[in-house]
């Protein structure tokens, strides 16, 4: 695609879907350069499709090595369709960040589905999801994989926090995946203490399905055990 081409390919997505223009503009302010992938659904809203998000975009990020998953289709996109003129849509999307292995080219594809799953949760139940709160999968976050992680908790994206669109606010939550062991040690905190865990042990809010448990690591057992005894608030 030729500058000239992309400019007016800009031009029309800020003309026909200026909520989606906006997430894109953010993108590129904070990742000036890069080109995302993007993995468009051809069944974007069919609510029984494994796709119902019209679009997730991944970023290479950086500090470590990263894939940053961004979806599209939880906030208003195309016209605001709510009755809440200060939020947009359900007033988030959804973001992941999973390892980038030296010279890997494309991103994993299970994020891709994982993200399109709990976006298919939420636009059929229409229960939304909110800083600080847990989800216990009831199995591995990879399907079918052998990691550790079997629930998620959500904290806000560092990187994009949130922003106001033509169509409301929209904050982005970052979706972290955690051990059960840490689930249990997360049970009796409140959500803000939970988003201070995670500045404390994840600052990223990187989600590696090889890494084992905090509590069997020395250097982070302690952190979680101060979070779950409420040692110092």
């Amino acid at each position: 695609m030729s500058a000239g081409d992309r400019g007016n390919h800009e031009r029309e997505v800020e003309l026909v879907a200026p909520g989606w223009a906006a997430i894109d503009q953010l993108i590129g302010l904070r990742y000036p350069g890069q080109v995302p992938h993007q993995f468009a659904s051809r069944t974007a809203y069919e609510l029984e499709s494994q796709s119902p998000l019209p679009a997730i975009s991944v970023l290479e990020g950086a500090e470590p090595r990263h894939w940053h998953f961004v979806t599209y289709g939880l906030s208003e996109l195309f016209e605001k369709t709510s009755n809440v003129p200060e939020i947009s849509g359900f007033g988030f999307e959804l973001t992941m960040r999973t390892p980038r292995e030296e010279g890997e080219e494309r991103p994993p594809a299970w994020p891709l589905r994982f993200l399109q799953a709990l976006g298919r949760h939420v636009l059929t139940t229409r229960e939304g999801f909110d800083t600080g709160h847990r989800i216990d999968l009831g199995g591995p976050i990879v399907y079918g994989g052998d990691t550790a992680l079997t629930a998620v908790a959500l904290v806000p994206d560092t990187t994009l926090g949130k922003i106001e669109t033509p169509f409301g606010s929209l904050l982005f939550l970052t979706v972290v995946g955690i051990t059960a062991a840490e689930l249990a040690a997360m049970k009796k905190l409140d959500y803000e203490k939970v988003v201070e865990m995670f500045a404390e042990l994840e600052p990223r809010g990187l989600t590696d399905p090889a890494r084992g448990c905090w509590s069997e690591n020395p250097q982070k057992s302690p952190v979680v055990k101060r979070y779950q005894l409420g040692i110092g608030f």
